[in-house]
């Protein structure tokens, strides 16, 4: 009996130690969030919320390229007028696996900004995003995150001030459009065998 359960303690671990699914690579997804921006105190401009879509390509499983691209319109003590924000966001994003349904996101990349309305002015750098990701079926999802935003001004004719930082939260939703997803990916400890999603 002792034997018997632990033979069937062992299966359970196998099973429970499969990686999460992931994405085959080509696979496509669209989303939709909205954003909260907390904008460098350099730029005198209101924190403030704003929208904005997302498509995802995936890479390899678990890897994906991701542009996003948002609009928010804020007020500024420089003029006392409204400014609009355009950001677009080049990154790409691994999703490590967190349960049944979560991925914890973290990724990287490029970012350029677009200021308009009373503040003409653009500029780029690096961004970094860390979030949480729930599949609500197979091909929805619900996803929070955080991005960080780091600008860097050398030239003395920069409109900005050499160094600023804008963070956002953000929260949306997404579905996936082409590509199947791999359920229960076990060829690392049951074999070889993937079962794809109908």
């Amino acid at each position: 009996m002792a034997c018997r359960i632990t033979r069937l303690a062992v299966v359970f671990a196998l099973v429970s130690a499969v990686p999460a699914a992931g994405q085959q690579a080509g696979a496509v997804e669209l989303g939709a969030f909205a954003r909260y921006t907390n904008f460098d105190n350099s730029l005198a401009m209101a924190n403030t919320f704003g929208a904005g879509g997302r498509v995802s390509v995936a890479l390899r499983p678990r890897f994906a390229f991701e542009l996003d691209l948002s609009r928010t319109r804020a007020s500024t003590d420089r003029t006392g007028s409204s400014v609009t924000y355009t950001p677009l966001h080049a990154r790409v994003i691994g999703a490590l696996p967190a349960g049944e349904r979560m991925d914890v996101l973290v990724g990287g990349g490029y970012v350029r900004n677009s200021y308009g309305g009373a503040f003409e002015a653009s500029d780029d750098g690096v961004s970094a995003i860390l979030g949480l990701r729930y599949h609500a079926s197979n091909r929805v999802w619900m996803r929070l995150g955080v991005d960080l935003d780091l600008m860097f001004h050398p030239s003395s004719t920069s409109p900005f001030s050499f160094y600023n930082g804008n963070w956002s939260l953000q929260l949306g939703a997404g579905a996936r459009l082409t590509g199947g997803r791999l359920i229960g990916d076990r060829s690392a400890s049951l074999g070889r065998t993937r079962v794809r999603a109908p």
